[in-house]
């Protein structure tokens, strides 16, 4: 029960830092979820573009709200502002490229109505140019919807702007080429837009494209390193154990007893390096290699069942692995790792006067024979309830 506790107490030490290490890339990634697109080439989602989309807030509803003579309902045309303002925040936020057509529809007819609910307020005949703020507060997203792909409902937006204004205009006796005259000024930057949409996103994919390809390269080429470091470390372990034993073999020297349990000892490190697999690090290899020296014999395989588990796991079982070869005092211990898919990862069985098996599931927890036979004591030592 002390061994089995020291090996849990142990585990639980070294995977701490391995779970806070884990826990704080999994918030660093849980930041940017969403892939690249034309906002990153644009530098749309940067702290900068926030700013200018905070300063233009302020400016549209400065200007929505100053230019007050004569309107009739001023929380109306604030209204309108707050309907236009949130259209361009969502065409910023707004995931996926192109827009997604359930998105951009809303995002585009935002335009429109909040005309039709400015128009509404406005005094007849307008008292400043000012009171038209509309027009360019929804031009400015609407160009931006465009490059976001949505280029189309765009100029559909444009165009219930320009029938509202020249519908209004007639209706209230000032004629319809006033109200077509100073709405439909903002199809030049609409042009203007389109055509730089057009040239800027095919540019945007082939950027993103190469982006991707070189951090996959870069992944790939760290994934590469690691297992040539590893490869490396494990070569340079083999090559100390076994470089003495060698040069005395090719001098014709008969080896003595001690160096023929030497050269057994090293045989079964390079088995354990070949079939341990990730159970195996310097530090299981050192303890397998003290527990053969006491007379235990060892045996690990790995079958796979650690390919797909996290660095916690992993961890975790190279610690209670590493501290069951160190309670191992004689007769044989055997570790497995089961295959994929299986609920407890590994399976650990020491056999000499007594058997012992000690198992860690795939989410880390250790279990063991102890656990049953303290359990089955402590119900058979409980006192009985009198009546």
């Amino acid at each position: 029960m002390t061994a089995l506790r020291s090996i849990r107490a142990a585990a639980a030490q070294r995977g701490a830092f391995s779970v806070a290490v884990r826990r704080g890339f999994l918030g660093i990634a849980a930041q940017r979820d969403e892939p690249a697109d034309v906002r990153d080439i644009l530098g749309m989602r940067t702290p900068t573009a926030w700013v200018l989309c905070g300063l233009f807030t302020v400016a549209i509803y400065s200007m929505a709200f100053a230019a007050d003579d004569g309107i009739r309902h001023l929380w109306i045309t604030g209204l309108a502002a707050t309907i236009i303002l949130g259209a361009g925040v969502g065409t910023i936020l707004a995931s996926g490229d192109k827009i997604p057509l359930r998105v951009a529809i809303p995002l585009a007819a935002a335009a429109p109505l909040g005309t039709v609910l400015a128009l509404w307020q406005l005094p007849v005949p307008m008292v400043n140019s000012t009171q038209i703020w509309f027009l360019g507060a929804a031009s400015a997203y609407l160009n931006f919807l465009c490059i976001r792909g949505a280029g189309l409902l765009a100029w559909l937006a444009l165009f219930g702007q320009i029938i509202a204004c020249t519908w209004w205009t007639a209706a209230t006796g000032q004629g319809a080429l006033l109200g077509a005259g100073f709405s439909f000024i903002n199809a030049t930057p609409l042009l203007m837009a389109t055509f730089f949409a057009k040239v800027v996103r095919p540019i945007a994919r082939s950027i993103l494209s190469l982006r991707r390809q070189e951090t996959e390269r870069a992944a790939a080429e760290a994934a590469a390193l690691a297992a040539q470091s590893e490869r490396d470390a494990r070569i340079a372990r083999l090559d100390g154990a076994a470089r003495p034993l060698l040069e005395i073999i090719a001098l014709g020297r008969p080896l003595t007893f001690e160096e023929q349990q030497e050269c057994r000892l090293v045989e079964a490190q390079l088995r354990d390096e070949i079939i341990g697999g990730l159970m195996v690090d310097e530090a299981v290899t050192a303890a397998a290699r003290f527990a053969r020296q006491r007379g235990v014999r060892v045996v690990l395989d790995d079958g796979g069942g650690l390919d797909d588990a996290d660095d916690q796991v992993r961890d975790m079982v190279r610690t209670v692995l590493r501290d069951a070869l160190d309670y191992a005092d004689g007769g044989e211990m055997t570790a497995r790792v089961l295959p994929p898919g299986r609920a407890t990862v590994v399976s650990i069985l020491l056999r000499d006067k007594e058997e012992l098996r000690i198992d860690v599931s795939a989410a880390g927890v250790v279990r063991s024979d102890l656990d049953h036979q303290s359990s089955v004591s402590a119900t058979n030592g409980a006192p009985e309830t009198k009546g």
